[in-house]
């Protein structure tokens, strides 16, 4: 549950991607899909608080299409990969 008391403590200060997080954590880059595993349970964490997790969502680098999911690889727009990563935030 610390891990999940860190996230949140860095989420609420500002807007980060998972990549991010896990650095800022000392962990691993392999984790990123344990942070992502977590993310619907900090939303309802943070629910109970009053506040609210926001996705900023992917979005081309090259062409400024915007996903709707938070995990993104390829833009079925222009074809780029050049995919700038989801970033959470609690406010």
């Amino acid at each position: 549950m610390a891990i999940v008391e860190d996230v949140i403590n860095l989420l609420e200060k500002e807007a980060l991607t998972v990549r991010e997080i896990c650095y800022r954590l000392g962990l691993e880059v392999e984790r990123e899909k344990e942070i992502y595993a977590l993310i619907n349970k900090i939303a309802k964490i943070v629910r109970r608080k009053g506040k609210r997790l926001m996705m900023i969502s992917p979005r081309c680098k090259n062409c400024g299409f915007e996903f709707s999911k938070h995990k993104a690889t390829k833009c079925p727009r222009c074809k780029s990969e050049r995919i700038e990563p989801a970033r959470f935030i609690i406010k």
